[in-house]
């Protein structure tokens, strides 16, 4: 059985309303909200994968010293390194992510909408599974690995000693991007892609055009992106409401 899932009430609601008749185009509308969603297939009893955690390697932007700072050529770099991941077979789990990844997506991927029609669940390589009841439920999803490749992060060796790391220094994180946690904490997500996410992204695709992006850390990122706060508060209470509704009347999705 194939399913989709989606990750907030608002994003639920939403997807209820829209005009499908079959699954080519529920995925299509998914897809053109630019929410985060799952591709999933449902087996009764226990199925488990053989995927193993490192099976799907991809390149990263590396480990640089405490006082690097990227230039124009880290940033073609990074560019080049994102067009060729997009563009390969795994690339296309990107239009499911959600937020600035799927966004990244979207520009890169010709004919995008396609891509998502085009395979169903391989049981035997699902990098997700779970236990539903008596049900296995599997599904394709992006590596952190892949994610912090498509979003441009960096890990940033300090000099302060941590003998807890393999590499014995303390690191930090810094990216082209927000990294997930900070784009979907911020008042721009509301449960799919928006027109002020839209207006922000090419902000910074201004940025990166006029030689003026630059790499920032979670907590610099989370500032930045303060200024939607408003919305935030506003994307909670919907999220609420949604899920009550939902909750109290389960035959929407009959």
């Amino acid at each position: 059985e194939r399913m989709i899932v989606v990750y907030s009430a608002a994003t639920a609601m939403h997807v209820v309303r829209l005009q499908w008749e079959n699954w080519r185009d529920l995925i299509e509308q998914v897809h053109a909200l630019g929410a985060p969603f799952d591709i999933v297939v449902k087996i009764p009893g226990f199925v488990s994968s053989s995927y193993q955690p490192g099976l799907h390697r991809c390149n990263s932007l590396g480990v640089r010293p405490e006082d690097y700072k990227p230039d124009k050529h880290d940033l073609e770099r990074y560019l080049n390194i994102l067009e060729r991941f997009l563009l390969s077979p795994r690339g296309r789990l990107a239009l499911q992510a959600g937020g600035v990844v799927a966004r990244l997506a979207r520009l890169i991927i010709p004919d995008s909408h396609l891509e998502l029609t085009a395979e169903d669940v391989d049981v035997d390589t699902a990098e997700g599974h779970f236990r539903q009841g008596n049900t296995s439920v599997l599904f394709h999803r992006l590596t952190h690995a892949e994610e912090d490749l498509i979003l441009g992060v960096y890990s940033i060796k300090m000099n302060q000693l941590n003998p807890m790391d393999p590499s014995g220094h303390q690191e930090k994180r810094v990216s082209w991007w927000p990294q997930a946690g900070a784009f979907f904490r911020s008042g721009l997500n509301v449960g799919w892609w928006t027109s002020d996410c839209e207006r922000w992204f090419q902000e910074i695709m201004g940025e990166f055009r006029d030689g003026k992006a630059v790499v920032l850390n979670n907590s610099r990122w989370t500032r930045r992106l303060r200024g939607f706060n408003t919305s935030l508060k506003l994307a909670q209470n919907l999220d609420t409401v949604c899920a009550d509704f939902l909750n109290a009347s389960p035959e929407t999705f009959q």
